[in-house]
């Protein structure tokens, strides 16, 4: 293996698996989302997976508003089922 794959990656927050995993069974892609909180689909990539800052309370509301789903589930307590 190379180098690179052997790379830890640094994260500055833990990634946003579950919201991930709702963007994936509903073919929302990351495009998509960047459109709605007004970023680029960069730094919408770096704050789903934690290599970025995190996601701000504005990105959240738009995102929940728009989705129609509840913060806490999604974003505050990452644990829930």
């Amino acid at each position: 293996m190379t180098n690179y794959m052997n790379a830890k990656i640094n994260r500055r927050h833990k990634p946003y698996s579950k919201f991930k995993a709702y963007m994936d069974e509903r073919n929302i892609t990351q495009a998509q989302l960047a459109e709605i909180v007004g970023k680029s689909k960069t730094a919408i990539n770096q704050n789903l997976n934690g290599t970025g800052g995190d996601l701000s309370l504005i990105d959240v509301r738009k995102i929940c508003l728009e989705f129609n789903i509840s913060s806490d589930d999604f974003f505050i307590n990452q644990n829930v089922s």
